[in-house]
């Protein structure tokens, strides 16, 4: 394990609060004069540790209609193409 220092670790800590800030503000809508006595946005450092999931339809479309990733389709693809060229053989 490498050896860090608090500061990295601070600064790491820092980084995931903006950034679930960020995601609060921008696309949860959240407005800091009206959620100002929500606990997340009067104690920001809860944020290093919370997780923000959305499991709507429109954040999770592909798992919920069971559409499968591009690189699964394309393996797919390429074992179909090799279980056709082992058996016209």
């Amino acid at each position: 394990m490498k050896n860090r220092s608090r500061s990295y670790y601070r600064h790491q800590r820092n980084r995931a609060i903006k950034h679930k800030l960020g995601i609060l503000i921008n696309v949860w809508n959240w407005d800091l004069e009206e959620d100002g006595d929500h606990s997340w946005i009067a104690n920001p450092g809860k944020l290093s540790k919370a997780k923000l999931n959305c499991s709507c339809n429109l954040c999770k479309y592909e798992k919920n209609y069971k559409i499968k990733k591009p690189h699964i389709k394309a393996k797919l693809k390429q074992m179909k193409k090799e279980i056709s060229d082992f058996l016209s053989e």
